[in-house]
């Protein structure tokens, strides 16, 4: 066995709030501990994070853990994380990667989750859309390998750069982790007793206009809650929670749930997860309310086809109607309910962070080697105007 690849894993997300991205660097983060625990002895793995950085619930044992100190966020990325990779193939699981590192050609590896600022640009802050405007060439450009989270996803990729060829890897996000079984908790949340189920940002992009209006009408026609789980983030446009009166008690706002007992509770009771968003790549609360035997309703857009398969029941997200229709046939209709629980438990299976843990180190590996061997010439990826 020759001597073990270096790597660092960009530990920016550590510090962040946990929303989607900052949940699948955690989780490929940890599957990565255990592989080397396992038995896999290619990579030598460090996570460079800020000083204090909160690994609660990560329990690291095969990855050490370095602290970095000097400023924080944004500019801990650009300016001192660069210097304390130095040696290392720098793993950036969080959508963006320090330019000091591309533009000085340091080996990048990166993850892009997804593009939808350029889709739906009203859903983020405009210093956001500018920000990841002016990055994303120069991720293109100079990061290898790179990593997206589904076909579809990939297919857009190629279309902004031709040129990635195999530089290019999918890897689906998994689902609900197997030791993260809930466990009734003193403090945690109950959840009402009949209730549709939201878990994500609320955010415009995730339809939430759509779904408030769905709330609303299943709670003034059909006598049932509606619990939104999530929040929303700094880079978002804020969104309009208006509620009329007379179902406000139904409409319940839970804010974003962290522990995995309490957010368990929630999918494990709920008579279904309501998730018409405008826009995926690879959403992970269909997967986890899969695993817990809730039925899904979610939008007919490829990205969600290729993630869900049969085990859903798909609406036309720009449609009030259609989503109501569809969560009907899931209150009203019990075997068709129990059919998508069936089915549900069977797609479940299919995804896994241990399968996309294996694909990302798998394709550094062969960056590597073929970067000791003269293959990688690391030229531009011409980008369309």
């Amino acid at each position: 066995m020759g001597e073990r690849i270096p790597i660092a894993i960009n530990g920016r997300f550590v510090g962040q709030r946990i929303t989607g991205v900052q949940r699948v660097a955690r989780e490929l983060t940890c599957e990565i501990d255990r592989m080397l625990g396992e038995g896999d002895d290619r990579f030598r793995v460090r996570l460079i994070c800020e000083p204090d950085a909160d690994l609660q619930g990560m329990d690291l044992s095969h990855i050490d853990v370095v602290e970095a100190p000097g400023t924080h966020g944004w500019m801990w990325e650009q300016t001192v994380l660069p210097r304390a990779a130095r040696g290392s193939i720098l793993l950036c699981l969080g959508n963006t990667a320090p330019l000091l590192s591309l533009l000085f050609q340091q080996p990048c590896g990166l993850m892009i989750h997804d593009l939808s600022y350029r889709k739906f640009p009203s859903a983020y802050r405009l210093r956001y859309r500018l920000f990841h405007a002016s990055l994303l060439p120069v991720l293109l450009a100079r990061a290898r390998p790179i990593f997206t989270v589904s076909k579809t996803e990939e297919e857009v990729l190629r279309r902004l750069a031709p040129k990635l060829g195999s530089d290019l890897t999918v890897a689906q996000n998994g689902g609900w982790r197997g030791n993260r079984a809930p466990q009734t908790a003193e403090d945690a949340v109950r959840p009402p007793r009949n209730y549709a189920l939201y878990v994500g940002s609320l955010s415009l992009r995730k339809n939430f206009a759509g779904l408030r209006d769905v709330a609303i009408r299943l709670a003034s026609e059909d006598d049932l809650d509606f619990v939104f789980v999530g929040s929303a983030g700094r880079i978002l446009t804020p969104v309009v929670r208006d509620i009329p009166e007379h179902v406000r008690h139904r409409i319940h706002f839970v804010g974003q749930i962290e522990d995995p007992a309490k957010l368990g509770e929630f999918y494990k009771s709920a008579r279904c997860l309501v998730f018409p968003s405008f826009y995926e790549a690879s959403a992970i609360p269909p997967l986890e309310a899969m695993h817990f035997g809730c039925p899904v309703v979610t939008s007919h857009l490829p990205s969600m086809i290729e993630r869900c398969g049969d085990a859903a029941e798909y609406c036309d997200p720009y449609d009030v109607e259609s989503i109501i229709a569809s969560v009907r046939r899931i209150l009203y209709d019990p075997s068709r309910a129990a059919e998508l629980v069936r089915l549900g438990y069977e797609r479940n299976q299919r995804f896994s962070w241990r399968t996309q843990a294996q694909t990302i180190l798998d394709a550094i590996s062969a960056a590597h080697a073929a970067e000791a061997l003269g293959g990688n010439s690391r030229e531009s990826v011409g980008l369309p105007s």
